[in-house]
């Protein structure tokens, strides 16, 4: 939904997606390892959502 409802390029979604497809993995397996990269990513991902959540209009 993000393309559609906030115009956020695919790299954006693709971090969210691969952190919560992480967080499933260390809730649901067990498997749990950091990588700081992934983190980085998901730190400007973030911002890039509220960035985009702050242009929408009130």
């Amino acid at each position: 939904m993000l393309p559609h409802t906030l115009s956020l390029d695919p790299e954006v979604w693709r971090v969210l997606d691969k952190c919560h497809s992480t967080r499933n993995l260390s809730e649901y397996e067990g498997l749990m390892e950091v990588d700081e990269r992934l983190v980085t990513d998901l730190i400007v991902a973030t911002q890039a959502v509220v960035d985009a959540i702050g242009q929408l209009p009130r």
